[in-house]
């Protein structure tokens, strides 16, 4: 019945002539932009190429879709890409799967599975997930393991960012938009020649909008802050010479994540009898029943939490490529990067308001009088969990590299290159906390057993900074010959080298209440060959039909952030390792009014780092575990891509994603013997689509009609791999639309829209924590009006 509700929705969105395409080509919009029947061109190998050539499965968003969509922020293209998957929404937090594959980023020292890129160089950790994507030339999806080119290698997948560079003719835009939640957005970018040789380049934008959430003891939540500006400088002397310049800035003072109590859930954690029997007149069982029900907010966006929380950002980037046609045969490429950037987060965890005055030395809530009062008191007033947890993360990095390609149009190509990364990280988390109830029970019990008032429960708190200074160096080559006109062989090999100087040091007391004061740290390194092999056949102009090889590769590293001992703090991880087999092909129809991409995917992992959200032990608060599935991990899935061009003004585009990601070996996570073999990978739905049309129709000679709308289907998945079903996705749809005016030279356009139109409550994270459900969820329904102007 549901899923009748959902093709009911789907089927009225494309009715209703949408405006997003779901993907590369997927763009209608006026002559002078890209549209059906256009080439769109990609560099998912470093180099330009139409996207119907290369042999890799690419999803692509150009400008036209972008602005047409409102897509600003990450986040926004993860809704609409199948297999992809965003599942926190902190940047010192980001969690990134692509087919199945993905890993958090907690410590200094762990790596992600997914990476983010900014014109071919690599972002360090989360930041590229801040990024204002205003006026940006394309967004480029690449699934599967990315070695051999694109620097530092990714086993899950990556996402590159595309800037547009000043050309022969100057052009401009303002954009500004206003909606509910008093969001107000207002854009500029100019760029053109301002000689013979030189251009330039501005983008500016600012982004703010009230809390989605409301925290009534003052402050929103989810409230948004931010401004970037980019700047661009372009020198091209001759014909054979091309120096690009850039610089950037984006800088956020957002609210923090709101987190809410999904199920009040029963407690059967922290309870006397573990240690005392008979039982106690008057004392609870093993279960405590609701444990959290009289704190759980009547309204899942509003309530009173003990604090207002933040994420704050300040991120500058500088970077510099050097293109040179040497020779008729000889292109050589270079590119320097440089990063700096500073998060900081904190957040009220437990989403439950203490009434209590809080202490100054422990930032902690006095829970005193409750204890005083009586255990049903107790019951009634302190919640279970008191987490305040600030986390911040200072990121520099630099990276080079140099790249050659020998192509004198014969049959034989030969590509080369070099690459050096090298990153600082340093990674605080501070945390203040207090778990009363493991206390509270058992000094009940001695008060009823043997007289007395009962002592009010310990807080903790404690502070952690692990730092990591790490070295990446590659070095590749491949070989690339056209067996016929129609045929193509590839092979390439990369050696990937990484070395990490890791530290920790951690004070205060532990969550198990045990005090903790040391400072460590160790040096490691881990290498890798990376081969990988395409074979391409065109047997039309029309139609690219390919199978291809490679191996990925994630270096190993710690965690260690909430360590015990200083041999926990260096417990380590080994590298991650896989080899992917892809086959697909990429077609067109009815004189390219039609696209239809497939590919299919088969991947094998080796010591696959999975991150595992576990308790340490009773009664104490779960955390991030790294462990690495020696006996074997697969994923394997198809995935589909549809553009059509119906008439000259309505157009329509869909893709599909079914993906397959399970545990194949014993995996044991813990003391209990928990096996995560036959597990399903986390945040891996079965089954997700998205269709989207796009109506473009004159209604006089000076007006053109827009209108639109995109749907979205995820199937359900977990939140973790060991599956709780308690912490299970249900299937989730997601439906925005859009309907304006412009005039027919495409110089001004008055848009209303809606994102989320039918108020989804869909989440972003799931935890539990003795037997309470929390949850964290996307923006709500949002409306309003956006103006844009081109000169």
């Amino acid at each position: 019945m549901r899923m009748t509700r959902y093709w009911r929705r789907a089927l009225l969105a494309t009715a209703a002539a949408c405006a997003l395409p779901g993907s590369a080509g997927a763009q209608s919009a006026p002559a002078d932009t890209e549209g059906y029947g256009d080439e769109i061109v990609v560099t998912a190998r470093k180099r330009e190429e139409s996207l119907q050539d290369v042999p890799i499965s690419v999803q692509a968003f150009g400008s036209a879709a972008l602005e047409r969509a409102g897509i600003k922020d990450f986040s926004e293209i993860a809704y609409r890409v199948p297999g992809l998957k965003l599942s926190a929404e902190r940047a010192v937090d980001t969690e990134l799967f692509i087919r199945g594959i993905g890993s958090d980023i907690q410590g200094a020292g762990a790596d992600g599975a997914v990476g983010i890129f900014l014109d071919g160089a690599y972002l360090s950790r989360g930041t590229g997930s801040l990024l204002d994507l205003y006026d940006l030339e394309r967004v480029e999806v690449l699934k599967g393991p990315q070695a051999l080119r694109f620097g530092k290698s990714v086993v899950g997948g990556l996402i590159n960012y595309v800037t547009k560079k000043p050309g022969d003719e100057f052009e401009g835009r303002f954009e500004a938009t206003y909606g509910n939640y008093n969001k107000l957005d207002v854009a500029a970018s100019v760029r053109g020649p301002v000689s013979d040789t030189l251009g330039l380049g501005l983008t500016v934008s600012s982004r703010k909008h009230d809390g989605y959430a409301t925290n009534t003891r003052g402050g929103d939540e989810e409230d948004q802050n931010v401004q970037s500006v980019r700047g661009q400088l372009r020198w091209q002397p001759d014909a054979t010479l091309d120096i690009n310049l850039s610089a950037d800035y984006t800088r956020h003072r957002d609210g923090a994540r709101w987190v809410d109590i999904i199920v009040p859930g029963n407690s059967n954690e922290v309870t006397y009898l573990g240690f005392y029997a008979p039982p106690i007149d008057g004392l609870p069982g093993f279960v405590l029943p609701d444990r959290n029900a009289p704190f759980r907010s009547a309204e899942r966006r509003r309530g009173a939490h003990n604090f207002t929380g933040y994420q704050n950002s300040d991120m500058y980037g500088l970077s510099g490529s050097i293109d040179w046609q040497a020779t008729d045969a000889l292109s050589i490429t270079a590119q320097t990067a440089w990063r700096d950037s500073s998060l900081a987060a904190r957040e009220d965890g437990s989403g439950m308001f203490f009434d209590f005055a809080i202490d100054p030395a422990t930032n902690t809530p006095v829970i005193t009088p409750a204890m005083l009062a009586g255990i049903d008191t107790y019951l009634a007033s302190v919640p279970d969990s008191y987490f305040d947890s600030g986390k911040a993360e200072d990121v520099r990095q630099f990276s080079q590299e140099l790249r050659l390609r020998w192509d004198d149009g014969g049959p034989l190509r030969v590509e080369g290159g070099v690459y050096y990364l090298r990153e600082k990280i340093r990674r605080a988390e501070d945390v203040n906390f207090l778990f009363p109830d493991y206390q509270a029970i058992e000094e009940f019990a001695f008060a009823m057993a043997f007289g007395g008032t009962p002592a009010t429960p310990f807080p903790g708190s404690n502070h952690t900074v692990t730092t990591s200074k790490n070295d990446n160096i590659g070095v590749f080559g491949e070989l690339s010959y056209s067996l016929t006109d129609r045929l193509t062989v590839e092979a390439g090999l990369r050696y990937a080298y990484d070395r990490k100087i890791y530290s920790n040091n951690r004070s205060g007391v532990s969550f198990e209440g045990a005090p903790v004061n040391f400072t460590v740290g160790e040096t490691r390194s881990w290498d890798a060959w990376l081969p990988s092999a395409t074979l391409r056949f065109e047997p039309s102009d029309d139609a690219t039909l390919y199978v291809r090889y490679a191996k990925g590769y994630k270096p190993g590293g710690w965690t260690g952030e909430d360590a015990n001992t200083p041999a926990e703090a260096l417990v380590s991880f080994e590298p991650e390792t896989a080899d992917s087999f892809e086959a697909g092909a990429k077609l067109a129809f009815a004189n390219r009014r039609i696209f239809l991409n497939a590919a299919a995917y088969y991947t094998t992992y080796d010591n696959l780092q999975t991150n595992q959200f576990l308790s340490p032990g009773p009664g104490l608060p779960p955390d991030n575990f790294v462990f690495n599935a020696a006996n074997g991990t697969r994923a394997y899935g198809l995935e589909l891509d549809m553009q059509a061009r119906i008439t000259d003004t309505f157009s329509i585009s869909g893709n599909y994603a079914y993906s397959r990601c399970n545990f194949t070996g014993e995996l044991i996570i813990d003391d209990d013997g928990t096996d995560l073999d036959g597990n399903t990978c986390r945040r891996t739905p079965k089954h997700a689509f998205g269709i989207s049309a796009n109506l473009d129709q004159p209604i006089s000679d000076n007006l053109v009609l827009v209108a639109g709308s995109d749907f979205q289907y995820t199937g359900a998945n977990f939140f973790d791999n060991p599956n709780t079903p308690i912490l299970k996705f249900d299937s989730e749809i997601l439906l925005n639309a859009r309907i304006g005016v412009r005039d027919a030279d495409d110089k001004w356009e008055l848009t209303a829209w809606a994102k989320n139109l039918t108020n989804e409550l869909n989440y972003t994270s799931k935890l539990e924590l003795f037997g309470t459900i929390y949850g964290t969820y996307i923006p709500p329904r949002t409306y309003g009006v956006t103006a844009r102007f081109r000169f």
